[in-house]
């Protein structure tokens, strides 16, 4: 799916997207709409507030943390794609410099 199909579907409310790097890296740069849950807070959870009925989208920096956090998603019954590293994202990203310490 291109980068401009899955923003469109994020903005639509159509899926939800979670961004799984930690806070630090988030606040660097993060693509619009994504919702902070780091893969380590998704390791230690085992119940996950999201609707069953809208697909997640994940992402982290290459790929790697949000295959892990896919494959976890699944397993509580979620329709999980990753979408990769946010390295590969050509358009836009948010970013929050007035947080960052």
């Amino acid at each position: 799916m291109n980068q401009t199909k899955i923003l469109k579907a994020v903005r639509n409310h159509d899926v939800l997207l979670l961004d799984v790097r930690t806070k630090e890296e988030y606040l660097e740069g993060y693509i619009p709409e994504a919702r902070l849950f780091p893969l380590n807070e998704i390791q230690q959870s085992t119940f996950f507030d999201f609707p069953k009925n809208k697909p997640i989208y994940v992402y982290c920096r290459t790929g790697r943390r949000s295959g892990i956090a896919r494959k976890i998603l699944k397993k509580h019954g979620y329709k999980v794609k990753n979408i990769g590293g946010i390295i590969s994202w050509k358009l836009d990203i948010e970013t929050h410099h007035s947080f960052v310490k």
